[in-house]
C-alpha cells in the first residue's frame, strides 16, 4: 500500500492525526518506534474542547471515564472555583493508558495502517524512511513529541522556549471527593488533582527544579497530604518537562507538524492534550482542501488562548503577593472566574466579562486586607 499520509508518532495526538484522515477518505500509515501500550507521562485530563474533538473522531472516550464539571483553585484558607459553560460540556479524567487504548482501537477499526515497532529514520522530498525501507506518501505528519526528529529533518525552526519546568505524576487508590480539578498553589509550584475512576485520583506536581521527591512536594500541599494520608499509590512516578513553546511555522512543503512537535503549553493549563485532539480535525480538513496553508492558520488559533493564558497563570503563580490577591478576587466575584474559564475553553470571547464584573473584580483585588498575608505560608 502506497498511503496518502504517513503519521510518525503514536501517542494519542498521532493516533488522533491518523483517525481524523482516515475518516475524512484517505489511506493513512502510522509508525512509531514503541510499541502498545504507551503511557504518557500526562496529567490525565481533557478539557471540554478536547472531549469535543474525541467524539467527533468517534472515540468512546465518555465510556468508563470520570467527568469533571469545573476547575477549583486553592491556596491555604481560600479557595475559588468556578464550572465550564453548559455550550462546552464537561471535562474527562482518563488513566493515559485507556486513552491511548480506546485510540488505538479506533484507529484500528476504521482501517488505520500501524507499524509498531518500526522507526522512522529519515522524512525527504521522496517519503519517509521505515525501518531502512522508503515509503512514498503524499504528506507527511510529525506527531513525535517535543523534541521531534521530523522537525529537524524536514528544515524547520528550532522551537521557541520559555522558561521549562519539571512535573511528576502518580496515582492514588482514593475515592474522589470532588467532580473539580483541583489546583493547590505554593511558592515552590503548584499541585493538580484529577480524578480517574471512581477510586481513583491522579496528583501531578510541577515546579522549576526537581529538588525534592514526589513524597516530599506533596507534603508542602496540606490538604492533598491530609487526604492522601494512609492510601496506596497504584503507579509509580513519572516526569516530564513541562514548558510553553513556539515556531514560526508548523508547515513546510508537504510536511505538518501536530501535537507537542508543533509547540505546547504549560501543563498548569490543562490544556495539552485538548489542543492536540482539536489540531487533527483542522489538519484533515486541510488535506481535504488540499491546502496545508488552512492548517497553519488554524493552529495558531487553537492555541492563541491558552497560550495567553499560560503566560498570565505562570507570571501571577510566582509572585505569592499578587497570586493571594487574586485568589481572594476570584473567590468574592465568583462571576469573574467562570468567565474566564470559559474563555480559556472557548466556549466565548474574553470580551464577554462585562466591565461590571471586571470592575468588581478589581476592587475585590486591591482590597485584600495585607493581614490575610499571614494565612499563607
Amino acid at each position: 500500500m502506497v498511503p496518502d499520509v504517513v503519521i510518525v508518532g503514536g501517542g494519542p495526538v498521532g493516533l488522533a492525526a491518523a483517525i481524523a484522515a482516515r475518516l475524512s477518505g484517505f489511506d493513512v500509515l502510522l509508525a512509531d518506534r514503541s510499541r502498545p501500550p504507551i503511557d504518557k507521562p500526562c496529567g490525565e485530563g481533557v478539557m471540554p474542547e478536547g472531549v469535543s474533538a474525541l467524539r467527533l473522531l468517534g472515540v468512546p472516550v465518555d465510556d468508563g471515564t470520570l467527568p469533571f464539571r469545573g476547575i477549583r483553585f486553592t491556596e491555604a484558607s481560600y479557595a475559588a472555583q468556578a464550572c465550564f459553560p453548559e455550550v462546552s460540556g464537561y471535562g474527562v479524567g482518563i488513566r493515559g493508558l485507556k486513552l491511548h487504548h480506546l485510540l488505538a482501537a479506533r484507529a484500528a477499526e476504521i482501517g488505520v495502517v500501524t507499524r509498531w515497532g518500526e522507526p522512522v529514520t529519515r522524512v525527504s522530498n521522496a517519503g519517509v524512511e521505515i525501518a531502512g525501507r522508503n515509503l512514498p506518501c503524499r504528506w507527511i505528519v510529525g506527531a513525535d513529541g517535543r523534541e521531534s526528529c521530523v522537525r529537524r529533518w524536514a528544515g524547520f525552526r528550532p522551537l521557541s522556549n520559555a522558561r521549562r519546568r519539571v512535573g511528576f505524576r502518580q496515582h492514588f487508590r482514593l475515592r474522589p471527593w470532588t467532580d473539580f480539578v483541583e489546583v493547590h498553589w505554593h511558592n515552590l509550584g503548584q499541585a493538580v488533582v484529577t480524578a480517574t475512576a471512581s477510586d481513583e485520583v491522579c496528583v501531578s506536581v510541577f515546579m522549576k527544579e526537581p529538588v525534592i521527591p514526589m513524597a516530599k512536594l506533596i507534603d508542602h500541599f496540606p490538604e492533598i497530604s491530609g487526604r492522601l494520608n494512609g492510601t496506596h499509590p497504584t503507579s509509580a512516578v513519572r516526569g516530564s518537562i513541562s514548558g510553553s513553546s513556539s515556531i514560526r511555522t508548523v508547515v513546510r512543503d508537504r510536511v505538518a507538524l501536530i501535537g507537542d512537535a508543533s509547540g505546547s503549553v504549560d501543563a498548569l493549563t490543562g490544556e495539552g492534550l485538548s489542543m492536540g485532539f482539536q489540531q487533527p480535525l483542522a489538519l484533515a480538513e486541510a488535506f481535504a482542501k488540499d491546502d496545508l496553508s488552512h492548517y497553519e492558520v488554524a493552529h495558531l488559533r487553537i492555541g492563541r488562548m491558552p497560550l495567553r493564558m499560560a503566560r498570565l497563570m505562570l507570571f501571577v503563580g510566582a509572585r505569592g503577593w499578587l497570586r493571594r490577591r487574586v485568589l481572594h478576587a476570584l473567590a468574592a466575584e465568583s462571576p469573574m472566574f467562570g468567565l474566564m474559564l470559559g474563555a480559556h475553553v472557548g466556549a466565548w470571547s474574553p470580551t464577554a466579562i462585562r466591565p461590571r464584573v471586571l470592575a468588581g473584580f478589581v476592587r475585590d483585588l486591591l482590597a485584600l486586607n495585607p493581614l490575610e498575608n499571614q494565612k499563607f505560608v
